[in-house]
């Protein structure tokens, strides 16, 4: 009887545990992942880039992100090949030397450069209208982790839009971090995380 018993609890442990681990391997419902704090900032991020309002999707970003972009922008300025490479990386942000791009904030930064990008492309507006007016954003999946006591979210959604001439379609795997109780979207979330082990196996 004892026997019996052992199993018995052996078994609904074991069944347990199966069910558990299934519950986290079934995909969450599209209207749960829509009603998701994360993707309502993924939205509004796509949206604000798709746009070109840089103004708005920077204030999406995580300060860290920015400062990020910030200084590799500026190691590529230092690592130019002559002086004109400098000066056109410099005064694309509108600045008239690298120490006026040192003393810039991330979040100016962010907007100069993109700026600079599309005034380089010369984005016709109506162009611009037809891409928000036919801009369309499918989720398709949503996973969290955490990873050194930070949170993270990644959303994967499939954009559409269309420019007048073509219709594009693009898979976007957008990285957010939670920054005191708001979601923010992270540019480091995607790089390999790379670290020492304390007693490497010979």
């Amino acid at each position: 009887m004892k026997a019996s018993l052992t199993a018995i609890i052996v078994l609904t442990t074991s069944l347990t545990a199966q069910a558990q681990a299934q519950a986290q391997l079934q995909p969450q419902s599209p209207k749960a992942i829509s009603q998701h704090p994360a993707t309502i900032v993924t939205f509004e991020y796509l949206r604000n880039a798709m746009g070109q309002d840089w103004r708005k999707a920077g204030a999406l970003i995580e300060a860290a992100s920015l400062e990020s972009l910030k200084a590799r922008y500026i190691v590529r300025v230092k690592a130019s090949a002559t002086i004109d490479d400098e000066i056109a990386l410099v005064r694309r942000l509108d600045c008239r030397n690298l120490k006026e791009v040192e003393t810039l904030k991330a979040s100016e930064f962010y907007i100069r450069y993109h700026e600079g990008i599309q005034k380089r492309f010369n984005i016709d507006q109506e162009k611009l209208k037809k891409i928000l007016d036919s801009l369309g954003v499918k989720l398709l999946s949503l996973a969290e982790e955490t990873v050194d006591s930070k949170e993270y979210c990644h959303v994967l959604v499939r954009t559409r839009h269309s420019n007048g001439d073509k219709q594009i379609s693009a898979l976007d795997l957008v990285s957010l971090l939670k920054v005191d109780g708001t979601w923010k979207v992270t540019t480091d979330a995607q790089e390999p995380v790379v670290k020492n082990l304390k007693n490497p196996s010979k």
